[in-house]
């Protein structure tokens, strides 16, 4: 062979071998590397979620013990503002303020209303009677306002029923005159 034949062969088996190579590379390897680069793309993807999943899930157990300690709270906001009336509670709490203070309740009548101008709230009237010095009066107005349940004094009247002149006692203050109140009371609940 000459040098020109063996030049011509070289140069042929150098481009069948680039032109192979080049089909290798198109068909095989090419695919490959796109696939091998949406793998890696959906690996990152993943991997985002995985982050944000482990951020929700931070995010949840935080606020589930946000929860858990404010539970005493909101045990304590149900208890101020029932879903109900709860008159039973209501009349066992008026009873055991008036033992305490000493202060027999005469009557006692409960009633439930709805007022207009609340939205979500319906109320418990409650009207009470009850003979007794202006001094244990305010004692027992002072339990009323500790209780926990939200109860406003809507209305009260106040007649004297016996001064301490009139009972033949003699003293400078009026305190221990005997009055006779009538109470309003309104307690709330939610709809």
């Amino acid at each position: 062979m000459t040098e020109t034949t063996k030049q011509n062969l070289s140069i042929l088996t150098i481009t069948i071998l680039i032109a192979v190579s080049v089909y290798v590379f198109i068909n095989f390897i090419r695919p490959e590397m796109e696939q091998r680069k949406d793998l890696v793309n959906k690996i990152n993807e993943t991997q985002e979620k995985i982050t944000m999943l482990k951020d929700y899930q931070a995010k949840f157990n935080l606020l589930i013990q946000n929860y858990q300690n404010l539970g005493d709270k909101i045990e304590m906001i149900n208890q101020a503002l029932p879903n109900e009336p709860q008159t039973a509670q209501v009349l066992a709490t008026l009873d055991a303020i008036s033992k305490t203070t000493g202060l027999p309740l005469n009557s006692l009548n409960f009633n439930t209303q709805t007022k207009d101008n609340y939205e979500k709230l319906n109320l418990l009237g409650i009207k009470t009677d009850f003979n007794a010095s202006y001094d244990t009066f305010k004692v027992w107005l002072g339990e009323i306002e500790k209780e926990l349940r939200l109860t406003n004094l809507n209305k009260i009247n106040i007649k004297v029923v016996s001064s301490p002149s009139s009972l033949g006692k003699k003293t400078k203050t009026k305190s221990s005159s005997i009055l006779q109140f009538s109470l309003d009371l309104l307690t709330y609940y939610q709809i």
